[in-house]
């Protein structure tokens, strides 16, 4: 019989539980340059096999390669275009999945994450929550939404922190 680790059951209580919003549009398109200090691999779990790696697919736009190692030895790749856009002094990653390369799946939604902090190796993001809701058909109706609940305390998911080992 297989023994599954604790990590491994975290992860997927996780991923079962706690799902970030998905918005049909972005809160803005993307208008704002790829940080060089964002470019590389980041862990969750520093002493763990996952991974993701971020590079700069153009002037304004990442790709993350989400690298999870499966029980049976196997890794799963899914690959992911995101962009940043700020509401006053806060900052949001949209992060959309695509098929290879940075072609986005058809009808695929935005997962949206407000950008707690980022300080040297340290990235903390929160997701929006996956009890929202409201769908809005355009990025300004979006964006108002978000100014108009962010201070509530449920708003966000709990946070992630991801620790750059590159």
């Amino acid at each position: 019989m297989k023994k599954f680790s604790l990590f491994g059951l975290l992860a997927l209580l996780f991923f079962c539980t706690a799902c970030p919003y998905q918005s049909p549009v972005p809160v803005d398109e993307p208008n704002q340059p790829v940080k060089g200090e964002w470019l590389g691999r980041w862990k969750v779990d520093v002493s763990g096999k996952d991974f993701y790696d971020i590079s700069k697919v153009d002037e304004n736009i990442y790709q993350i390669v989400e690298h999870t190692h499966k029980i049976e030895g196997a890794v799963e790749r899914k690959t992911y275009v995101a962009h940043t856009s700020t509401i006053g002094d806060l900052t949001f990653l949209n992060v959309k999945m695509t098929r290879q390369g940075t072609n986005p799946v058809p009808n695929a939604d935005f997962l949206i994450f407000k950008l707690q902090s980022a300080n040297g190796n340290k990235i903390t993001l929160l997701p929006v929550t996956e009890n929202v809701r409201e769908k809005f058909d355009n990025s300004a109706a979006l964006r108002s939404f978000i100014q108009e609940n962010d201070k509530l305390s449920f708003f966000y998911e709990k946070e992630t922190v991801y620790t750059k080992v590159n």
